[in-house]
């Protein structure tokens, strides 16, 4: 429960600056054909305009560059989809965990319950056969003021 949890704030925290981490993954690590779909896609050229980083092959940066905008929009949009799968998918984990947690608890209460009632019960019963009482187990003769009877 606490990986997903520390997995989710982890998420949480890389996406509060999102916008600087899309724009270096765009001038520095992203290949110019993953650039140019987006690009193709969202009919946009480069990451903040036509002179940041785009790929020129693409149709959209033939456009006059007064007309063309950048792709960070769209690539947020993107990303935001399938983040918002993830944080779903990490968070509900963590409530399944915590419920099969809580589950697991209320178990083990009701067993401890269970098991001090039965305990109490034998108790009780064992307790009820050392007396003089007609529904015993135990013989006449082994009973207490009762003479013994010589062979």
């Amino acid at each position: 429960m606490f990986v997903e949890t520390g997995v989710g704030i982890w998420l949480w925290l890389r996406t509060l600056d999102i916008d600087d981490l899309y724009g270096h993954n765009w001038r520095h690590l992203w290949s110019d054909s993953f650039k140019r779909t987006f690009q193709d896609s969202a009919q946009c050229c480069g990451y903040l305009g036509p002179l940041d980083g785009p790929v020129m092959a693409s149709p959209s940066c033939q456009l006059p560059s007064d007309r063309a905008f950048g792709c960070m929009t769209s690539v947020q949009k993107y990303a935001q989809s399938y983040l918002t799968y993830i944080y779903t998918g990490v968070f509900v984990l963590v409530f399944l965990s915590l419920g099969a947690m809580i589950s697991g608890m209320i178990l083990m209460i009701v067993r401890n319950d269970e098991e001090r009632w039965r305990w109490t019960r034998a108790n009780a019963i064992f307790r009820s056969m050392n007396y003089d009482t007609p529904d015993s187990t135990i013989t006449d003769k082994h009973r207490k003021g009762t003479p013994n009877q010589s062979p």
